[in-house]
Parts: structure tokens; C-alpha cells; sequence
């Protein structure tokens, strides 16, 4: 008998479990505070270019990556800090989905015949990963980007990721502490921390500032401060593509007990608080 059953492990057959009558009230949920999002190589490439970087963001119908990989079951973010995270910043601008324009913006770049691009991922990673780099090759293909889907086994992937050496790939990040300077300071504040991380994001001075943050003493200037690095980074720089966070769902049997959904990084695996009795259904 499987007793907690960990949803996130699935692609589209956990619909069995979300939609179907026999589990509904076996169903355990919460938020978990994190992003999914796709890492661009800000100094590879065609990707150097904003503008190219921006029309790969234009292309995406994130709605749609959102239902197809993980059946819908989070929400669109628009920055680097997701719902539920100290600054969090839900006024931020949607970012379209514009194909057309997408493909002007790489006219403009000198790519009119678009180019092609490694997209990178660990050869075990979930069915919902694949998924999600499967439509991502669709939508880039449509203005052009000829997608090559390389599969890498985790050592190999790590290491190269370290050296910047990524052009493209697709992770989730959730949050150990809840502050954005986690976020910033595991991305963007230091050039070991971007380019181990194959963004190697080039504002030296946005960088400074997102360390610097760390120091405000006045909470509301520290998080003023911290959403207008965000908004740059992505918005104006393009230098990464924010899709969704999620929501993370278990089926719990009746014979668990003191299980809770937790809220960080550590959701998957922490379960001090649970006993299991000796029988049940």
C-alpha cells in the first residue's frame, strides 16, 4: 500500500487521481512558494541580443504550458518572486503572448530565418519537464527557433550549468527562506551565482543593487528596492522567462496522520510530523 503519494512525480496521469471520484477526499494541497521558469544564456549567442531574448518570451502562450505540462494546476508569474514570497509584486505587467511580434523582433536582431538552440535537461527528469520543453520547441518553432533537445545525465548537466555553459533549459526554484533575497542572491547577485546558474545575466550595476538590497535596514525600501531589480531583469532585460508557480497535491491514505503540505523547498521530502497507523482503508 502507498500511503502519500507525491503528485509533483507525474505528468498527465495524475488526472486519474486529481479528477477521478475515488481519490477526491484522499486529496492533501497547498502552495508551494516557488517558480517554474525557463534560464536563457544572456551571453550565448544570438540570446546576447534583448531582442532576441524578448521575442523568444513573446512566443510563449505560458497558459497554455501551464495546462499542458502540469494540467493547469498553478498559476502564471510575471517576475522572479512567486506568490506567497515576501515581495511579491502582483502588479507587475502581464507578459503576452505575441507571435507576431516575436518574429519582428528577430528581423530586427538580423535572424529573419530565426536560428537554432540548444535547449538542455537531466535525461531522469520528470514526465511534466518533458511536457513542458516539448510545447516550448512548438511555440519556438513557430517563429523559427529550431529546437534541439539535448539530454544530459545529471552529473554532465550540473557541471556544464556551473561553467555557464547552458544556452537554454527549464527548472523550478522554491524557496528555503522566504525572502526575495533568496531568490536574487541564488540568480543574480554576484557573477558566480548567474553564471553558475548559465543565466550570466551582464547589468553589473542591477547586480550591485540587488546585493546591496540585502542591507536596507527599512523594509519597504529593501522590497521597493528588490521589485525594481526584478522588473528590470525580466521586463526590460528579458533574462529569464518566468511561467507559473504551482500548486503541490498529494493523495494521503486514511491511515496518515499530522501530514501538512509545506510551503518551501523542502515540500517533497520533510515528514518529522507524520505517523502512519497500523491499519485502515
Amino acid at each position: 500500500m502507498i500511503d502519500i503519494l507525491d503528485c509533483d512525480k507525474f505528468g498527465m496521469e495524475v488526472e486519474f487521481f486529481l479528477r477521478g471520484d475515488a481519490y477526491l477526499r484522499n486529496l492533501v494541497r497547498g502552495r508551494r512558494v516557488g517558480i517554474t521558469y525557463i534560464a536563457l544564456n544572456n551571453a550565448s549567442g544570438p540570446l546576447s541580443d534583448v531582442r532576441v531574448r524578448r521575442a523568444l518570451t513573446l512566443a510563449l502562450n505560458r497558459k497554455e504550458l501551464l495546462m499542458g505540462s502540469i494540467g493547469g494546476r498553478g498559476t502564471i508569474e510575471n517576475g522572479i518572486f512567486p506568490r506567497g514570497l515576501l515581495g511579491h509584486n502582483d502588479k507587475l505587467p502581464d507578459l503576452p503572448y505575441d507571435p507576431e511580434q516575436a518574429k519582428a523582433l528577430l528581423g530586427e536582431a538580423g535572424l529573419p530565418d530565426g536560428f537554432d538552440l540548444t535547449v538542455s535537461c537531466v535525461s531522469n527528469s520528470s514526465q511534466n519537464v518533458h511536457d513542458l520543453l516539448t510545447l516550448t520547441q512548438d511555440y519556438w518553432s513557430r517563429i523559427g527557433v529550431r529546437v534541439h533537445l539535448e539530454e544530459l545525465d545529471s552529473s554532465t548537466f550540473e557541471a556544464r550549468r556551473r561553467a555557464g555553459e547552458l544556452d537554454c533549459y527549464t527548472s523550478t526554484f522554491s524557496a528555503d527562506y522566504n525572502d526575495p533575497q533568496n531568490f536574487t542572491e541564488t540568480f543574480f547577485e554576484t557573477r558566480e551565482a548567474t553564471d553558475g546558474r548559465s543565466i550570466c545575466y551582464q547589468d553589473e550595476e542591477i547586480m550591485q543593487r540587488a546585493f546591496d538590497a540585502r542591507s536596507i535596514v527599512d523594509e519597504a525600501e529593501r522590497l521597493r528596492v528588490y521589485q525594481e531589480v526584478e522588473k528590470k531583469i525580466v521586463q526590460e532585460d528579458y533574462a529569464w522567462i518566468p511561467l507559473y508557480s504551482r500548486m503541490h497535491f498529494f493523495v494521503v491514505s486514511d491511515r496518515v496522520e499530522g501530514f501538512e503540505v509545506r510551503w518551501n523547498g523542502w515540500s517533497s521530502n520533510r515528514y518529522d510530523k507524520v505517523s502512519v497507523q497500523g491499519s485502515g482503508s
